[in-house]
């Protein structure tokens, strides 16, 4: 779940959702579901794929932020509990092949369709 959630950021997110081709991945790596770690062989196994139990269990479990040292150590008796934050996970947009890097960082953090003229 950790490197789920490393992957999550704004940084890695675009780079694994847009990947070059690759023969020896399932689908040559263009279908990869973000929060599942997982890759697809088509486009409809991915769409598929979110409306699945395992997909939104796996959107459950992320709400949570991971833990960190500061909580293992308030854990031990070293500090006061804070109660861990909670954040809304959406299911990752759909790259319907129009990629365009100049506007992927606000398609990733506004998942709502844009009309295009």
């Amino acid at each position: 779940m950790d490197e789920i959630d490393e992957d999550m950021k704004d940084d890695n997110a675009p780079k694994l959702l847009h990947q070059e081709v690759n023969d020896d991945l399932p689908g040559q790596g263009q279908n990869y579901c973000l929060h599942c770690a997982r890759y697809f062989i088509s486009m409809a196994a991915l769409k598929g794929h979110f409306r699945t139990k395992s997909h939104k269990r796996r959107l459950k479990n992320l709400e949570l932020e991971p833990h960190t040292q500061a909580d293992a150590d308030r854990a031990a008796g070293r500090g006061s509990f804070i109660q861990p934050k909670r954040r809304k996970i959406e299911t990752q947009p759909i790259d319907d092949g129009t990629f365009d890097p100049k506007t992927e960082d606000v398609d990733m953090k506004n998942p709502e369709p844009v009309a295009l003229t």
